[in-house]
């Protein structure tokens, strides 16, 4: 083996099993030297928060753990990674630079900033997707923006095999002579310290799919919308994987979720069974459109993916904004998820539509307000997955729920939430009887520490109708 080292860069892949980038550096012939930057720029952005924040630097340490099984660890300098890494090539003398493809406008203009710093070999691959963008094209190569027909082309590509390595200690390169900044905290950073939700390790996310694999994926289908209490020592509420956190920073691979589904597809014959599997393999499958839609369409972050409702008058009201971010808007299903948000950094699917639908629909709040919001809470907040979510609500972006169609609170409540959620969540509410529990309003004496609706549904149904029509020149 060369005593020339390469660098294997971690960014959104902190594992080590089915790892490309990383078992590519192991192949290398040379010892690998295990990098994080902690990127201080990033830490600037506004979609920034403590809780994944948290999740983040939790993942380094056991990351760091693993590595030091095999007698090396993780490597950690703070700065901006166009100057920490060249500075890191000269001090190394690194031969190489591998590193897995991030798909955001900034991590793009960041790597080509890199690349052209460096007179050295930049290997760059695709490990965060199963299929990345420019696999799943329409036939005059354009790129899909309607998630069905970029579904029925995805399901049956071939999709790329679960990496197996079998790592040793002479595989890494001695870091002893190197300078490390090692794992921060929190407030070494400059946040608030805010408790650990649920352990970030690799070994965790298997565990979690195992179990998801082994029992509630048969059943997916059927409870993926009910709102469950989740509990705070980071156990699977039932219903759903609870991997996107780890999905998110890479602590699972998406060939990993996905062949393990499969499986499960091959071991059952029952039908309902298999429709369930089919559905939690869709989700993996919008995860996939949305980073494809960045990709091709940087512009999302900032605006509207369409162009149809630019001239829309939002209301925009400081006041409403405020009352749904602190959980107060006086319905109890959108406060108790927006509570949920604020305890745990995380939410059901179907409470984030529902929220998302009551800000931009019932309030007029545009949804970058929204946006931003759940990206500086959320554990598992993706720029591309977030955005399509708020903008499909918004009835602005790519599969748009139509403008027409806006979400009743109270319908979604009763059809959804149980008496025991909105309770968990919204302890004003706790001796409201359970035929209350969703209009509690509509009680004789309501709870005096709880507040009235701070909008009238039906009101702001036609409201937004109106504005949305108007928008379009109808």
């Amino acid at each position: 083996m060369s005593q020339q080292p390469v660098i294997h860069w971690f960014r959104r892949d902190l594992r080590m099993r089915d790892n490309i980038a990383l078992h590519q550096a192991c192949e290398s012939d040379n010892p690998v030297i295990p990098l994080f930057v902690i990127d201080t720029d990033l830490l600037k952005a506004e979609r920034v928060g403590a809780p994944r924040l948290r999740f983040m630097l939790d993942a380094l340490i056991s990351l760091d753990k693993k590595l030091q099984e095999y007698d090396t660890k993780l490597l950690v300098r703070q700065g901006k990674p166009e100057k920490v890494i060249p500075e890191l090539v000269k001090e190394a003398n690194a031969a190489a630079l591998y590193f897995n493809r991030d798909y955001s406008p900034y991590a793009k203009q960041r790597d080509t900033a890199i690349e052209e710093k460096l007179d050295i070999t930049v290997c760059i691959y695709d490990d965060a997707i199963l299929l990345p963008p420019g696999t799943i094209l329409k036939d005059d190569g354009s790129p899909y923006s309607v998630y069905t027909y970029f579904w029925r082309k995805w399901k049956v590509a071939d999709k790329p095999d679960v990496a197996v390595r079998h790592f040793r200690d002479e595989w890494f390169y001695d870091l002893s002579n190197l300078p490390n900044d090692g794992v921060p905290t929190l407030s070494e950073l400059g946040f608030e310290d805010v408790e650990p939700i649920v352990e970030a390790s690799e070994g965790k996310a298997l565990s979690l799919l195992d179990a998801f694999i082994e029992d509630d994926i048969k059943h997916y289908e059927e409870k993926r919308n009910w709102l469950p209490i989740h509990p705070y020592q980071g156990e699977r509420p039932e219903g759903t994987s609870y991997l996107s956190p780890f999905l998110r920073l890479g602590l699972l691979s998406p060939r990993q979720a996905y062949h393990a589904a499969r499986e499960a597809y091959k071991n059952t014959k029952s039908k309902n069974y298999r429709e369930s599997i089919e559905t939690w393999v869709s989700e993996l499958a919008w995860r996939e459109f949305y980073v494809h839609i960045l990709h091709f369409f940087p512009h999302v972050l900032e605006r509207d993916f369409v162009d149809t409702y630019l001239k829309l008058e939002w209301v925009n009201d400081a006041d409403d904004l405020q009352a749904l971010k602190d959980g107060m808007t006086g319905y109890p299903v959108v406060d108790a998820a927006m509570r949920q948000l604020k305890t745990i950094g995380w939410m059901p699917n179907r409470a984030r539509m529902i929220v998302a639908s009551f800000l931009t629909k019932d309030l007029l709040v545009h949804w970058k307000y929204g946006d931003i919001h759940f990206m500086q809470h959320l554990i598992d907040g993706d720029p591309a997955a977030n955005n399509g979510g708020w903008q499909w609500a918004a009835g602005t972006g790519t599969d748009a729920q139509p403008y027409f169609r806006i979400f009743n609170p109270v319908s979604q409540s009763k059809k959804f939430a149980t008496a025991d959620y909105l309770k968990h969540w919204i302890p004003e509410l706790k001796d409201v009887p359970d035929k209350y529990i969703h209009e509690p309003w509509k009680m004789n004496n309501p709870p005096e520490n709880y507040p009235a609706p701070i909008v009238e549904h039906s009101m702001a149904r036609e409201r937004t109708l109106a504005a949305f029509k108007a928008a379009r020149g109808e």
